[in-house]
């Protein structure tokens, strides 16, 4: 069962503009037609122009105007802008019944000029192009030279479009065809209680009427959503019959209508240019861009995007440690060894470190060195080296050896290179070193003027370590004593 014989109708009573519906004409509709036909039976002064916003009724005023008996006009409607100039000359050939031996556009000319010659003074020739706003440039400029070849012998154009086709015709390279037009006509959107006239006309068509379909608000609250759009009203309607045939209900609920309205708004009705339902600032526009280049950028140049991700902190000021942990934190980038990125950031830390140190004077001050015992019985105090016992500081390093080592504030000097050591063993003694250096006790004292540190000779710490007096080497054995080592470098200081 249908919808339609479920509220025992004969038919389906909103369907499209077709030859044979139901016609409503409204006051703008009554007009429209008599625009119509002032260019087809009035006198020929120009071109005739109809618009009207979709869905207003423009075909449907077009097929009321072909039905009617006419003896003195024969019209041929175009109803597929899309045509060339050339394949529209062939469909108003084939709708007048006419007969070209050729097929080229200068054959179609002369047969049409033929006709005009004959019938031009008892009957008019019309050629009514329905959607004309898709026609293009040319063929609107096609259409103004056949107006102005049949014009004396009673031939009529009518272009029915949209609104923005009257608009397009004052461009100037279309003002001859607009200056030619003298019959001018707008469609206008239905009023409420034209609406409502108009639902009441097609019910009634199909044996029915409002109150028998609807209850009282549902179609009001249909209307609303509709614009006044003869078209609109007939999705809304068809649609809200449907779902109350479905929902068993035997009339159009206010609540299914108010349902299927709410529906229809969401999912049909166009938001025009302009409108402010979902508006885009320029400043989102930016950002978005911004953002999409920024994750392009991260795709493909990955250790382009890591440097002006974090290429501010080269103009920012912070911490040696700041820099430090921003090295850390991209090091999750790695596959294998340090990236270009990663190297970037290290040279901005170093650089970092080398400013740091440079505004601050007392981290490049050298530490005079001192050899510190492992005891914790030996105080501070007593064995800190005076001015005068300890040896020179060196030169301060440079800023890139500072740099290489982030925490490290200063090198310790290394001792020289000709000066011999040995490692204080559990049980050693002064003596026993002498001995073991000097093949007797006599280096005692010599082994004290190299070592002004020590302050107690009978308390050694297992581990220090004793400098020997220049040129001398221990004498004792292998098994015995620790291999007598050179400081190589400030690795090997006593500070390390």
């Amino acid at each position: 069962m249908e919808y339609y014989q479920y509220f025992r109708l004969k038919g389906p009573p909103f369907q499209p503009a077709s030859p044979h519906g139901p016609v409503y004409f409204s006051p703008t509709h009554l007009e429209g037609l008599a625009t119509l036909e002032s260019g087809l039976t009035g006198e020929l002064s120009g071109l005739t122009l109809l618009t009207g916003e979709a869905g207003t009724g423009k075909t449907t005023l077009i097929y009321s105007l072909l039905q009617r008996d006419s003896k003195r006009v024969r019209i041929a409607h175009i109803d597929d802008p899309k045509l060339s100039f050339l394949e529209m000359m062939q469909v108003i050939m084939t709708q007048l019944n006419l007969y070209s031996a050729g097929s080229t556009k200068l054959d179609y000319l002369n047969v049409l000029d033929h006709l005009l010659d004959l019938h031009g003074r008892n009957e008019r020739i019309a050629i009514v192009i329905d959607e004309s706003q898709v026609l293009s440039d040319d063929v609107l400029e096609e259409m103004r030279l056949l107006w102005n070849r049949g014009q004396r012998n009673g031939l009529q154009v009518v272009l029915v479009g949209h609104p923005e086709l009257a608009e397009r015709l004052k461009q100037p390279e279309l003002r001859q065809l607009n200056q030619r037009i003298s019959s001018r006509g707008v469609l206008k959107p239905l009023d409420s209680e034209q609406a409502a006239k108009y639902v009441e006309c097609r019910l009634s068509a199909q044996g029915s009427s409002c109150s028998a379909i609807f209850e009282p608000r549902a179609l009001n609250s249909l209307l609303k959503r509709s614009d006044g759009i003869p078209r609109k009203i007939n999705m809304l309607c068809h649609t809200a019959m449907q779902a109350a045939f479905y929902g068993g209900e035997k009339k159009v609920s206010f609540k299914t209508a108010k349902r299927v309205a709410a529906q229809y708004r969401d999912s049909v009705d166009i938001v025009t240019r302009g409108s402010n339902r979902h508006p885009i600032t320029m400043g989102a526009l930016i950002a978005a861009t911004a953002f999409a280049a920024l994750l392009l950028l991260a795709f493909f140049h990955p250790s382009a995007w890591l440097d002006r991700a974090f290429g501010h902190s080269e103009s920012l000021g912070g911490t040696t440690e700041a820099a430090v942990d921003s090295t850390e934190a991209s090091s999750h980038v790695k596959s294998g060894g340090p990236t270009r990125a990663e190297e970037h950031l290290n040279s901005i830390a170093k650089s970092k470190t080398a400013n740091h140190l440079a505004v601050q004077p007392e981290l490049r001050t050298p530490v005079a060195p001192r050899v510190v015992a492992s005891t914790a019985t030996k105080s501070d105090a007593a064995r800190q080296m005076t001015a005068s016992e300890a040896p020179a500081a060196p030169s301060p390093p440079p800023l890139s050896e500072a740099s290489s080592g982030l925490q490290k504030q200063a090198e310790v000097p290394a001792a020289p290179k000709h000066r011999n050591q040995v490692t204080v063993r559990y049980g050693d003694t002064i003596e026993k070193i002498a001995i073991r250096c000097f093949g007797s006790k006599a280096g005692i004292n010599e082994i004290m003027e190299a070592n002004p540190q020590l302050t107690n000779i009978n308390q050694l710490s297992v581990g220090e370590v004793i400098y020997l007096p220049a040129g001398i080497a221990p004498k004792a054995s292998q098994d015995e004593t620790e291999p007598v080592r050179p400081l190589a470098n400030a690795d090997d200081s006593p500070d390390r």
